[in-house]
């Protein structure tokens, strides 16, 4: 049976679960503020998956120098009916004040696993300035999330000559670290 707008049931997929560590990427960002419970997906109506979504998110900055990083994720106990669609960077593209400057680029290649994983360069203008913040987000039957540059050094950087490559690594080593394995 096909479900909406994604692929059918996968009964072998690994079921997870996200965290919010004190540390990321190998120790080098800190935790500076848990958002989790700003997302109440109560509001969602009937929708069961909709409603069975739980939330992690936080702000991590880096032990040494200016570097900041922004992470959200979503999880479930039921399968994702709208997978491999990248609901979280649809939804970013349509923020207000949001543009997308370097499109959508698939990023399965530096993903361990095989999920699927896009990343692609926005640029919001705030304060009468436009500000480049670089996405990557992985998505699989049971979790998706993004991890945001928001480091003060990438704001100036010209979207077009943001090293995507990298923070898609990132984004894959900040995934193994947050998803935990469900068992039994």
């Amino acid at each position: 049976m096909q479900q909406r707008g994604g692929s059918a049931p996968d009964v072998s997929a690994q079921q997870y679960r996200l965290t919010l560590p004190e540390t990321v990427d190998g120790g080098s960002f800190r935790l500076g503020q848990d958002a989790s419970d700003r997302f109440d997906n109560s509001a969602l109506g009937s929708d069961l998956y909709a409603r069975s979504l739980r939330t992690k998110a936080g702000s991590y900055d880096a032990k040494s120098g200016s570097g900041r990083l922004i992470y959200t994720g979503t999880y479930s106990d039921r399968q994702n009916p709208f997978y491999p669609k990248m609901g979280l960077l649809d939804g970013m593209e349509k923020a207000e004040s949001t543009t997308v400057a370097v499109p959508r680029r698939d990023m399965a290649e530096q993903s361990s696993d095989g999920d699927q994983m896009a990343c692609e360069v926005l640029t919001k203008a705030e304060g009468g300035q436009e500000l480049t913040m670089a996405v990557c987000s992985w998505a699989d039957h049971y979790t998706q999330g993004a991890v945001i540059d928001n480091s003060p050094d990438s704001w100036t950087v010209a979207p077009d000559k943001y090293d995507l490559d990298a923070l898609a690594k990132r984004t894959a080593r900040i995934r193994d670290e947050v998803r935990v394995p469900v068992t039994g």
